[in-house]
């Protein structure tokens, strides 16, 4: 990092990832400045001579207003290209969220590209931090409707296979429920055929939903944040699992009790 004048930053270089900038998103990044925020450095790309601005456009002009002169920067070496490139895929996880259009409007500059002419879209993908299937809709508008379409209907069958599910097997739907053992008086977790038809009915529900998130890759970071909500249900679904163990343990060891507190009765 170093601190530079603000004002030989290059800001013209086709490294603009956006439609447009949020200039409601700048006044308030001014009002945090003002109370003391300070927000991480921009980043550029630096050529030996001038710095190309990649990421942090919104940054630059809340210092203008500010009537900053003199910013920190974090940089590396490269060419304005190089920095075109590199600008495809910021903001993609931090930062103001992409709207559908911005991620179009990059995707759509990457493969009319000439330095990226020979990348598949997969490559053009992991750059511009999209779906694959979103460059393809990009590089084939044809394809992305019928992808559309296939996603739709697969959905449509999902949910109709729930329904009749739901209608042969209503216990799916419902949430575990505790009988009471009255000759032992303690709690009786559900057995494994309640456990088997929750986890398949959670399962399907899951499915359903990660294809409604495919669907529209501008979900993407919502789909993030589900897949670690699930590793989450997941460690809490492996306590679950060894409660009940020890539950299960539990009322053996009570079992064994209640036969010797009766053999000592019938004894007396």
């Amino acid at each position: 990092m170093r601190q530079v004048k603000l004002n030989d930053i290059r800001i013209d270089g086709g490294t603009q990832g956006r439609v447009v900038i949020d200039q409601q998103h700048v006044y308030h990044m001014v009002e945090m400045m003002k109370e003391g925020y300070e927000f991480d450095p921009i980043d550029t790309n630096f050529d030996g001579v001038t710095y190309w601005l990649v990421d942090g456009f919104h940054r630059y002009h809340a210092y203008k207003l500010m009537g900053i002169k003199d910013v920190t920067i974090k940089y590396v070496p490269g060419t304005q290209a190089e920095a075109v490139i590199r600008s495809y895929g910021v903001n993609a996880r931090h930062g103001l969220p992409r709207s559908y259009e911005d991620k179009k409007k990059v995707v759509e500059e990457a493969l009319a590209n000439p330095d990226l002419k020979d990348k598949s879209n997969y490559e053009i993908a992991k750059i511009c931090v999209v779906s694959q299937p979103f460059v393809a809709g990009v590089r084939d508008p044809e394809k992305k409707k019928k992808q559309k379409e296939a996603k739709e209907k697969s959905i449509k069958k999902k949910a109709q296979e729930l329904t009749a599910q739901e209608t042969t097997n209503p216990i799916s739907s419902e949430k575990p429920t505790v009988r009471e053992n009255t000759d032992l008086n303690v709690g009786v977790g559900p057995d494994e055929d309640e456990l088997k038809a929750n986890e398949l009915a959670l399962q399907a529900d899951m499915d359903i939903m990660y294809k409604m998130l495919e669907a529209d890759d501008a979900l993407a970071v919502a789909h993030e944040e589900i897949k670690r909500l699930n590793l989450a249900y997941a460690q809490l679904d492996v306590r679950f699992k060894g409660l009940m163990n020890e539950r299960n343990q539990a009322v053996k060891m009570v079992k064994e009790l209640q036969k010797q507190i009766d053999k000592s009765k019938a004894k007396k």
